[in-house]
């Protein structure tokens, strides 16, 4: 696997080179920012074959790809409005030889026909939008996973989301990045049975 993960590298970077994706242009630069931050997920959630996972704003990919080349028994779907990063993660999983990514050229609240097992989220939005946002896109019983910067205020404004709106925060997962410098959280966050109820 860890082949796999520098063809990504070399990849990405000589993508970045040709469109400017990213003011990161250093092979370990691009490790620790986009793909070890991706894969920190396995450390609070386990992806099972057959799953159908939407990755929202995917971006420049990320954690699109590296979790694409890490489950390849897992259907992706990457959905962003710019079709311009789009157009580049099909490249690069073209040349990554990845068969499980399929690219929607749309924002999330425009996709009405569509549901998933699973929708991550990294960088996307502020979880009182993002939530609301992309609600329709998630099975009863699923679950967001969300990658974020440590905040406590919005940590808060997430428990407060969870009690209105039949939700349950499952797992808080901090670590760092860059020795120390970056501190990250991820979220898992469970979608309850029942009728979803806005404030």
């Amino acid at each position: 696997m860890e082949k796999k993960r520098e063809r990504l590298i070399e990849v990405f970077l000589k993508k970045n080179s040709q469109i400017n994706l990213s003011a990161i242009r250093d092979e370990e630069w691009v490790y620790d920012k986009h793909i070890r931050d991706a894969l920190e997920v396995q450390n609070v959630f386990d992806f099972v074959d057959g799953m159908e996972v939407c990755d929202v704003g995917t971006g420049w990919g990320f954690p699109l790809l590296p979790l694409a080349t890490e489950y390849p028994n897992v259907h992706f779907t990457g959905m962003d409005w710019v079709r311009k990063k789009l157009d580049a993660i099909q490249d690069m999983a073209n040349q990554l030889d990845i068969k499980n990514i399929e690219l929607l050229w749309k924002r999330a609240e425009e996709c009405k026909d569509k549901q998933f097992d699973v929708i991550t989220a990294r960088a996307v939005a502020y979880v009182d939008k993002l939530l609301p946002w992309t609600k329709h896109l998630l099975k009863q019983g699923g679950c967001w996973i969300l990658f974020k910067q440590v905040d406590e205020q919005e940590r808060q404004d997430l428990l407060n989301l969870c009690g209105s709106l039949n939700l349950k925060l499952e797992k808080r997962h901090t670590y760092t990045l860059f020795e120390g410098d970056i501190e990250r959280v991820i979220y898992v966050v469970r979608r309850l049975g029942g009728t979803w109820k806005p404030r």
